[in-house]
């Protein structure tokens, strides 16, 4: 009986989480839109950016109070017509609308750990691999496999987690020319994990934990950016020259998707310049 109730508190407090960052979502699209953008006139001085709660709730034909506690993080019942209308009030899209969804819990995530084999299967699989760096990492991303050439290329190390690396290793972040974008992409990445994974308390541990250590975290977490495209290109300055990667991130299809094997091929427009760098590592 005790373990039942610790586990419906558990879930109460995994859901209320939930709600909170669907409320945080809605208000920071909200916000980013202005009047003018959704075909409603501009009236009067506005004390708060973007859209007023008023005007979302008339756009989606619900009542203010309702959108009101939802933006709150109230515990209420949103069914899909209601999803569908406030997406169309927000006009979201794309990735911010699979985002949406999947915070409604429109969208189930039934997902399952990987098994030792097949991390196993991946570390012989990846260690076959010479003529690109690779690596793999669990749904945290924590690599738990890599290549000699990853290891040499981007000092990956078994055990290191990717973005905790990131934005607290100031060294290793230099590397990376195109620091914000890199960044950005890494953030709404992980938060599209994070809600794949929505009953993983984990994630919510490490990005509270990776907030109070830095700023730079803080800012792109706080803006719950969930549309940039997962590493379109990669430029990595090595010691050596720098390097441009066109990256493929693959998940096992049976028994696996919460891992990610990372592929980076050089770039065809600087290949010559980026295998020539490839080479001298080595």
């Amino acid at each position: 009986m005790q373990n039942d109730v610790t586990g419906f508190a558990a879930e109460a407090e995994q859901a209320q989480g939930r709600r909170a960052w669907l409320g945080e979502f809605l208000r920071a699209r909200r916000e980013a839109l202005q009047p003018e953008d959704v075909g409603l006139p501009r009236s009067g001085r506005r004390r708060t950016p973007g859209l007023r709660r008023e005007e979302v709730a008339v756009l989606a034909n619900v009542g203010v109070s309702w959108y009101t506690w939802l933006e709150q993080g109230r515990d209420i019942g949103v069914s899909t017509v209601v999803v569908d209308a406030i997406a169309n009030a927000l006009h979201l899209d794309g990735a911010d609308l699979e985002y949406f969804y999947e915070l409604t819990g429109k969208v189930p995530a039934s997902r399952r750990a990987a098994a030792d084999d097949l991390k196993g299967s991946i570390e012989r699989t990846l260690s076959s691999i010479q003529d690109m760096p690779a690596y793999a990492a669990d749904r945290y991303w924590n690599v738990f496999a890599t290549n000699e050439l990853a290891a040499k290329t981007f000092q990956t190390q078994v055990g290191t987690n990717c973005l905790i690396r990131y934005f607290t290793d100031e060294e290793y972040a230099a590397h990376y020319p195109h620091r914000d974008l890199a960044a950005r992409m890494m953030v709404s990445q992980f938060r599209r994990q994070a809600t794949a994974f929505a009953t993983d308390p984990t994630f919510e541990s490490i990005a509270t934990d990776l907030a109070e250590r830095s700023t730079e975290f803080r800012r792109h977490w706080g803006q719950h950016s969930v549309g940039q495209e997962p590493h379109v290109a990669t430029v990595f300055d090595h010691p050596l020259g720098r390097m441009s990667f066109e990256t493929v991130v693959l998940t096992p299809t049976v028994g696996g998707d919460d891992l990610m094997l990372f592929l980076y091929s050089p770039s065809p427009a600087t290949a010559p310049t980026t295998n020539a760098v490839l080479e001298q590592i080595r």
